[in-house]
Formats: structure tokens, C-alpha cells, sequence
């Protein structure tokens, strides 16, 4: 097994050996990312890569997921991304407004976004019941 270098561990593999893809779409979201987020990334070229002469970083062109600083530092920022791209991260669905997240446990049914005001509006409710109860 490969020992995880200054960049973090390393990036995972399938079950075969062989890098986790990417799907058309997927690498474009990527790509923007990389663009957007990454500290390795200056005007397309990486840092990581500079050896006097400038490199294309390999990640924006690749569809498969092959750098660590990408996959530990950027990816991780995007988890619903993260999710599709690793299968064995399970996405779940809002009830409420339908968007996919990632839960931490499987009692969440909410997004982060919804989780608040459903959070808000149950304890209005309980509070209102309070209230509003004819004791005898």
C-alpha cells in the first residue's frame, strides 16, 4: 500500500487498482472548482508541478481522479460532488426542498439549508401547543 506523502493520503482506488472517473459533466464542475479554489492552481498551470517550465495542471484535463491536493483540499468543500464521483458516499435527498446532501447520520431527512427553518418552525409549533392547552 502507498504511504501518504506531504500532500495527504493517497487518493483512493477502486477495488481493480484503477482511479475513480469522472462523467463529462462532472469534470466541468471539476474543473471550475479547481479554477475557483485551488491554491496550486495559477492562471491553469500547478505549483505543485513547477520544475522552471509551466504545466497544465493534470486534474482540470483529466477525468479521472488522480490528485491528492484536489481530492483533500477542494473536493471535500463539495461533498454533493463528492458524493457522485465516490459511489460509496451516500447521497440523500431533502424531504423538504428535494436537493441532495450529505448526511453525517441516517436520521437526517433535511438538507443543512432546510434543516433550520423545519428546526424553527416544529419548535413554533410545540410552543404554540404549550400555550394554547386548556388545562382543567
Amino acid at each position: 500500500m502507498e504511504q501518504g506523502s506531504r500532500y495527504g493520503p493517497p487518493v483512493e482506488r477502486k477495488a481493480d487498482g484503477s482511479l475513480y472517473e469522472m462523467t463529462p459533466s462532472q469534470q466541468r464542475q471539476a474543473a471550475k472548482m479547481i479554477q475557483k479554489y485551488c491554491c496550486n492552481c495559477e492562471k491553469g498551470n500547478c505549483i505543485l508541478l513547477d520544475d522552471g517550465d509551466e504545466h497544465t495542471c493534470p486534474q482540470r484535463i483529466s477525468y479521472s481522479v488522480g490528485c491528492r491536493w484536489f481530492r483533500n483540499a477542494v473536493l471535500p468543500a463539495f461533498p454533493e460532488l463528492e458524493a457522485e464521483i465516490f459511489k460509496d458516499i451516500t447521497l440523500r435527498w431533502c424531504v423538504k426542498c428535494g436537493a441532495g446532501f450529505v448526511s453525517g447520520s441516517n436520521r437526517n431527512k433535511y438538507c443543512p439549508a432546510c434543516a433550520a427553518a423545519v428546526r424553527r418552525e416544529q419548535n413554533r409549533e410545540r410552543k404554540w401547543r404549550k400555550r394554547h392547552t386548556v388545562r382543567n
